[in-house]
């Protein structure tokens, strides 16, 4: 035991007590790693802004119920904050922590709730954060009244019997403002949406099937419109050495439903058998792939929509869209010694080359459910398909060509890379939709162009940046900088700058997004 009378308590550096606890009575319990403090004032700097009668401290790493050390902010958004979190060790596998969170200008205290769990079905995290009421809200959204305003969120990841496997990643929120208004590590305002997902899997050697939904809150008070799967089944088989060749067959049917009564609805089927013939040795590769896409759409809720004039595109009730892929890829490693400008220094060059073909199929009397353009960074270039999601299969008949050298130091660790690339378009690249203005350019040629770098600076700082060039904009269509600090194995820090230009935005964003 050590006991100071009139003593007082702080984890930050001598000469700056930011914080402190001051009591007249502080006990430090060195086995049970907790520290006792008799009438606690808690003080930022030297104004006292809490006090206690009673209060017990961890000082260790030992799991002990009691309160944690309070802390305090003041910020923009909320002015002078305060957080008092309190851990309980509730059994060996599941723990709470409590934590009253005042904020001056709501006028109220969040209770923010945080839970953990281990069990034989999996582990998780389940967070609840509740404001009774917040006077900025009412005042600038006098006609609601009083407004509780809340977050749930539960992740959860399980696996059982090695075959069965449980997943939940579930964020939602009061209203569309409380990620502008609150900082959470469950969410941002960036992100446009709250993802509400479960999904359960089944896995053996060579399959796996997986059913799931998904929706989704969005936080755009002039557009809520969303698209959900109720549900989604994925199925994938594999038989790879099959003489030479590796096969795969993915299969995908799912049913959409919008939040909206009157947007389109539909149920899709998809098959995709592929065949690939992979070879390669040392110093290169050269990979032979073929796939047939066949997708069913059966579609719902039309009227309104093809009713609409401005919808270019009619939609039909029932559409087959029967689509083969043919690619090949081959890539070269050389290497060489850096003996003369760095011993014990390599370094490679490794050129690639693909060739994609997709003929074109007419898709403009099917609905957009959960396609959207894909950025063309340098390992986006040699990707077969410039839309995510299924809906929206472009023709292709282009080669893709790059390079990328990288530097190695005499322990075999990467410490620079750079790769140039571009798409060489023999025909234009068509979906049929006419509300997609990108494709109302029929140009052709060089068209795409990107490069990434990446600096290891030293054994904890690295830098990687990303440009794309786009021939049709006459300007940079994207580019990304990140600086990273990599404290260890588990934690990382980075500084992000990301720029998308006004032409490509426009250029890219289909008419539907702006009048759905």
């Amino acid at each position: 035991y050590t006991i100071l009378e009139n003593g007082s308590f702080t984890s930050c550096l001598p000469g700056s007590d930011t914080w402190s606890v001051v009591g007249s009575e502080v006990i430090h319990d060195r086995e049970e790693q907790v520290a006792e403090i008799w009438n606690a004032r808690f003080k930022v700097g030297p104004v006292p802004i809490f006090y206690s009668p009673y209060l017990q401290l961890p000082v260790g790493d030992k799991r002990r119920s009691g309160f944690l050390i309070p802390n305090a902010k003041y910020t923009t958004k909320n002015y002078f904050e305060f957080y008092l979190p309190y851990y309980w060790n509730i059994a060996p596998n599941m723990d709470a922590t409590i934590t009253p969170h005042y904020m001056h200008r709501r006028g109220n205290i969040m209770w923010e709730n945080e839970f953990r769990y281990l069990t034989q079905a999996g582990a998780g995290l389940m967070e609840l954060d509740y404001l009774p009421s917040d006077k900025v809200y009412e005042d600038d959204h006098p006609k609601e009244g009083d407004k509780h305003r809340w977050l749930f969120y539960w992740q959860h990841s399980g696996v059982m019997d090695q075959v069965w496997r449980f997943n939940v990643d579930y964020t939602k929120v009061s209203d569309s403002s409380y990620f502008n208004d609150f900082d959470s590590k469950y969410g941002s305002s960036t992100d446009g949406y709250a993802t509400q997902k479960f999904s359960v899997g089944y896995a053996v050697q060579n399959f796996d099937a997986t059913v799931s939904t998904k929706q989704f809150q969005v936080f755009n008070d002039q557009n809520t419109s969303s698209y959900s799967a109720e549900p989604q089944l994925d199925v994938n088989y594999y038989h790879n050495d099959l003489g030479p060749f590796d096969t795969r067959i993915y299969g995908q049917a799912v049913h959409f439903v919008n939040t909206k009564d009157n947007m389109p609805e539909a149920t899709r089927v998809h098959l995709e058998p592929t065949i690939n013939l992979p070879l390669s040795n040392r110093w290169g590769s050269l990979n032979t792939e073929a796939k047939l896409m066949a997708t069913h759409y059966q579609q719902t809720n039309l009227d309104s929509y093809n009713s609409d004039p401005n919808n270019k595109n009619k939609l039909e009730d029932s559409v087959n869209r029967v689509m083969p892929q043919f690619k090949v890829d081959g890539k070269l490693i050389f290497e060489r010694d850096m003996a003369m400008l760095a011993p014990g220094y390599t370094q490679t060059l490794e050129p690639r080359v693909q060739y994609l073909y997709v003929p074109y199929r007419d898709q403009s009397g099917i609905y957009n459910y959960d396609s959207s353009l894909l950025q063309s960074d340098y390992n986006g270039l040699f990707r077969d398909r410039t839309y995510g999601g299924l809906d929206r299969i472009a023709s292709a008949n282009q080669v893709t060509t790059g390079v990328t050298t990288r530097i190695y130091d005499d322990a075999a660790v990467e410490r620079f890379n750079v790769s140039v690339g571009q798409i060489y378009y023999f025909t234009e690249s068509r979906t049929g939709d006419d509300n997609i203005k990108w494709e109302n350019d029929d140009k052709t040629g060089s068209l795409v162009w990107a490069g990434d770098t990446y600096w290891r600076i030293s054994e904890r700082w690295g830098l990687r940046s990303g440009v794309q060039y786009d021939t049709r904009l006459d300007s940079v269509a994207t580019s990304s900088s990140s600086l990273e600090y990599r404290r260890d194995q588990d934690r990382l820090v980075q500084l992000n700058y990301r720029y998308a230009s006004p032409e490509y935005i426009q250029a890219t964003l289909p008419s539907y997004y702006s009048t759905a």
